[in-house]
């Protein structure tokens, strides 16, 4: 059973990531923080209490901070989390919603 999924924009945040990565910090670094991501995205699924609520942004969202991300994700009905965007920590989280 899929404990999580991404949305096309999560999608996409994840390549920006990882690109940006590579070219700041080379590609060992850069997959290193990336299977963290996943990891903690994992995590997220089993243990929603852990993220802090962003309804501020839209109804039912939640946000985890990991290093200089935020994964913002819903549960879904059926107990998967889906990740609708991972934006670096400094952007306006307002404008992408």
């Amino acid at each position: 059973m899929e404990s999580y999924r991404l949305s096309g924009r999560a999608q996409f945040d994840i390549v920006g990531i990882y690109k940006y990565g590579i070219k700041m910090f080379g590609q060992a670094q850069a997959t290193t923080y990336l299977l963290a991501l996943e990891k903690h995205c994992e995590t997220l699924a089993r243990r929603p209490e852990l993220a802090a609520s962003a309804d501020y942004l839209a109804h039912g969202l939640k946000s985890f901070r990991y290093k200089s991300h935020v994964i913002f994700y819903i549960i879904e009905e059926n107990q998967v989390a889906f990740i609708v965007r991972i934006l670096g920590k400094r952007m306006g989280f307002t404008k992408h919603f």
